[in-house]
């Protein structure tokens, strides 16, 4: 049996070579396609997300008393968890009803 040429040889390896950068690029633009889709689907929820509310009452453990009245961005509000958004008449009227104010964002400044 005759033994291939280096010639045959090094065309061979071409293929494989040529063979492997089409797999590669063809990997490569799959992983370009899947995050230009994810850059799409995270610009497309930022805009379809609901705007912060204006205001924000805070409820107690066991949702029946009302702990305080916040900004709509207030830290202090989104890291407790237990708030629900309000119009400005019910946050001024929580005041009113001597809820206190967060102490961070101070919401009686701009109710007042």
């Amino acid at each position: 049996m005759n033994e291939p040429s280096r010639l045959e040889l090094l065309r061979f390896a071409r293929r494989v070579v040529v063979q492997q950068a089409a797999t590669s690029l063809a990997q490569l633009d799959r992983w370009i396609a899947d995050e230009e889709r994810r850059a799409a689907e995270r610009r497309q929820g930022e805009q379809r997300r609901p705007p912060d509310p204006e205001w924000l009452i805070q409820y107690g453990l066991n949702k029946m008393n009302v702990d305080a009245v916040h900004i709509g961005d207030c830290w202090a509000a989104k890291k407790s968890g237990r708030c629900k958004p309000v119009t400005r008449q019910q946050a001024v009227d929580a005041l009113r009803r001597q809820v206190a104010p967060c102490v961070h964002c101070h919401p009686e400044a701009q109710l007042a």
